[in-house]
C-alpha cells in the first residue's frame, strides 16, 4: 500500500486565504484524478470555512491543512484553533422541510458527507478545547 504525506500548510484564519488554500491544494494534486481532485477541493473549501466561521481560528487564529495518500484513498484534513464552546461539527437533522427550505446554514456538511468516501473529526487535546482536525477521505479511481 503506497503511502504519501504533504507537508502541513499554514493559513491565516481569515475567509480571504480560501482561495489560496485551493490553489495549494489543487498544485498539491497535481497529477491526480480531475474529478477527485474537485471533489477535495470542494469540500476542501467547507471545512476551512467551517474552521474560520466557527472557531477562533477567525478570530485572530490560523488554518492548518494536512493532505495525505494511502493506498486508494487521498484525505484532507484542517485543524483549527479551538474554542468552540464544545459546539462538534456535525449534520443538522432535526430540522422540518421549511426550515431547510429557508436555512442559510448547515449544508456544507451535508456535501461532504454526499461526496466524501468517509469524513470525521477529533479534538486536538480530549481534556479541553484546544482546536479539533476535521478531515474528508476520497476514493481514488482505479487505474489501468
Amino acid at each position: 500500500m503506497g503511502v504519501r504525506a504533504w507537508a502541513p500548510r499554514r493559513y491565516a484564519g481569515e475567509v480571504s486565504e480560501l482561495a489560496r488554500m485551493r490553489r495549494d491544494l489543487a498544485a498539491d494534486l497535481d497529477g491526480y484524478n480531475a474529478d477527485t481532485v474537485d471533489s477535495v477541493l470542494l469540500c476542501g473549501s467547507e471545512l476551512f470555512t467551517n474552521a474560520v466561521r466557527y472557531t477562533a481560528s477567525g478570530r485572530g487564529g490560523e488554518v492548518i491543512r494536512t493532505l495525505w495518500a494511502i493506498g486508494d484513498r487521498v484525505c484532507v484534513g484542517f485543524t483549527d484553533d479551538g474554542d468552540t464552546g464544545g459546539r462538534v461539527p456535525q449534520i443538522p437533522r432535526a430540522r422540518t422541510a421549511e426550515e431547510w427550505a429557508f436555512a442559510e446554514g448547515g449544508r456544507g456538511l451535508l456535501l461532504i458527507e454526499a461526496t466524501a468516501a468517509v469524513w470525521g473529526h477529533r479534538p486536538v487535546c480530549e481534556c479541553c478545547d484546544l482546536g479539533r482536525h476535521t478531515w474528508a477521505a476520497f476514493t481514488l479511481p482505479a487505474t489501468a
